[in-house]
């Protein structure tokens, strides 16, 4: 059973989850016709579960918050345009089923990373396909709760935090973002490129998005390539995608279990190219 998968510590509420989760699997195994397959890496916050059906294959994702996992479900069904997100199947409280992306690698484990030119025809493609009006938070509200979370861990966001109130108080256009589009949220597709997953959905800068990709890069130097070459490629103003990967490198930092990438995290963060 996946539920040996979730982490220790889940806190009373998650527990009764836990404890309810095979007859909520039974039961969506049922009314869906599914023959359940084995699980990928599934944490305190959902269980995901491969499986077919009547559907093809797919994936079952379960989530003991509802309410989280409905506003990531109408994040997809407004990036469905683009084709750069699973389709949504079927939907239950508590429980969406998705289409499977085959070979679905993560992007951060392929061999060779996607080009800037190709990741920016990604980005523009997902970011033209939903409505900004329809996104339950403001980007400014979800950096304080990346701020919050980065400084648990033992970031210095003092910088990031100047830095982001500048461009806030500077707006541009502002599009549907994933909101946590890291490259362990993208997967590869034979059929449709690269695809992302578990959107986190705000509305704001499109070069807020398009930081993780060039955070993503080795060192500095590669940084520097990634940043100037996605904003030819995708059309962004170099100077705010600079601006909003500064910010973001110290949370990127605090989570690298590899001192040599902290310290380049970190050099980058500062302008130090």
């Amino acid at each position: 059973m996946m539920t040996t998968r979730l982490k220790p510590g889940l806190g009373k509420v998650n527990q009764r989850w836990v404890s309810a989760l095979p007859d909520q699997l039974a039961a969506l195994v049922g009314e869906w016709e599914l023959d359940l397959g084995a699980g990928f890496d599934s944490g305190a916050t959902s269980v995901v579960l491969g499986c077919a059906g009547p559907l093809g294959d797919a994936v079952l994702k379960l989530a003991p918050d509802p309410y989280a996992l409905a506003e990531e479900v109408a994040a997809l069904r407004q990036f469905a345009p683009s084709g750069r997100v699973p389709r949504v199947l079927a939907t239950a409280r508590g429980a969406v089923l998705l289409e499977a992306i085959r070979p679905g690698t993560l992007v951060e484990l392929l061999p060779q990373a996607p080009t800037p030119v190709e990741y920016a025809q990604f980005l523009g493609e997902l970011h033209a396909a939903g409505d900004p009006a329809s996104a339950p938070r403001a980007l400014g509200d979800w950096l304080e709760l990346l701020y919050a979370t980065g400084e648990r861990n033992g970031a210095d966001v003092a910088r990031s935090r100047r830095i982001t109130t500048g461009l806030l108080a500077d707006p541009v256009d502002p599009v549907l973002l994933h909101g946590d589009l890291h490259l362990g949220n993208v997967l590869a597709s034979d059929a449709r490129g690269m695809v992302a997953k578990n959107p986190t959905a705000c509305a704001g800068d499109p070069c807020f998005d398009a930081a993780d990709f060039v955070l993503e890069g080795w060192d500095r130097a590669a940084m520097v390539w990634r940043r100037d070459e996605l904003a030819r490629a995708a059309g962004l103003d170099v100077d705010r995608l600079d601006a909003w990967c500064r910010a973001l490198a110290p949370l990127g930092a605090a989570r690298s279990p590899i001192p040599d990438r902290v310290t380049e995290l970190l050099a980058f963060g500062r302008g130090e190219y």
